[in-house]
């Protein structure tokens, strides 16, 4: 499976003083809305750092990789860093003033740039916090982020890839490493695109077990986002709608829920082979 996260880590020891995370190059930054007030701190001294965040793009489709980097108003070594912060924090905070933190820096480890795929559509703010003695010390500018979906997630039917992708993708989520989907688009025997999307088991987890928890993270994740399904679980009519309406149907598959929106048609299903597998499966509507 080739996935972003495996092919990211070597290439983030080249922009870490200690240590390795998940990364990718950096693009041309762009970018700075907003402005946060700092914390109450003491006026810094001549040569004290301060340090501002960096985005790749402020606009940003679901699972789609956006890149984060941090910059310091003078060179900096690691020693300047922990004589000033004991840990550098990347916070995101949602609509609902929900906070989501990755530590970006601590005592052994620097990290300068990341990468995260955003996995629900909406409004972010996003800064770093610098800590010390269990305190908030600096805070940067704020940037605001939108994160927009397509025609399903952050893909659109006229822009389908001219190949089908042989192996998955896997998405970088840094606030959740055990809720982290992969995807891969495919064509049906009539040329039909479809999108394929589930959760690896990259912890070798046993697969019933891993299957029952699977199959309901992603049906509560396709649920936030397109709402109750139009046929939902155990409905007598969830067979035939998925035979008739789909136009691919992979060996061994049961339909478990169908959602329709205006460009799309989803389904939840058991794949059964060697071991029960969760797949989402969508497909544009016809005519779409």
């Amino acid at each position: 499976m080739s996935m972003k996260k495996a092919i990211l880590l070597p290439m983030l020891c080249l922009i870490t003083l200690c240590g390795c995370e998940k990364s990718t190059e950096l693009s041309e930054i762009t970018g700075n809305t907003g402005n946060s007030e700092n914390p109450e701190t003491e006026t810094p001294e001549n040569g004290s750092l301060t340090f501002q965040l960096h985005t790749d793009k402020t606009t940003c489709n679901l699972l789609d990789l956006t890149v984060f980097s941090i910059s310091f108003n003078r060179t900096v070594s690691m020693l300047d860093i922990s004589h000033q912060f004991d840990s550098i924090a990347w916070i995101v905070e949602d609509k609902d003033k929900n906070l989501h933190s990755f530590r970006i820096m601590e005592q052994n480890e620097k990290t300068f740039l990341w990468s995260h795929c955003f996995y629900y559509p909406g409004e972010y703010k996003t800064y770093l916090a610098g800590y010390k003695d269990q305190k908030e010390t600096l805070r940067s500018d704020t940037l605001d982020l939108q994160v927009v979906t397509k025609d399903f997630l952050g893909w659109k039917w006229n822009e389908f890839p001219d190949e089908t992708g042989q192996t998955g993708t896997g998405t970088v989520n840094l606030f959740n490493n055990n809720f982290e989907l992969t995807y891969y688009n495919q064509l049906s025997d009539n040329g039909v695109p479809g999108w394929n999307l589930y959760v690896f088991n990259s912890a070798g987890e046993d697969e019933q077990e891993f299957y029952e928890k699977s199959s309901e993270a992603l049906y509560r994740y396709i649920t936030r986002i397109y709402g109750t399904p139009s046929i939902d679980r155990n409905s007598p009519e969830l067979t035939e709608a998925y035979t008739t309406d789909f136009d691919y149907h992979p060996d061994n598959a049961t339909p478990l829920a169908i959602w329709e929106t205006d460009q799309t048609r989803i389904v939840q299903l058991r794949i059964d082979k060697n071991w029960p597998t969760a797949r989402i499966y969508a497909e544009p509507l016809s005519g779409k």
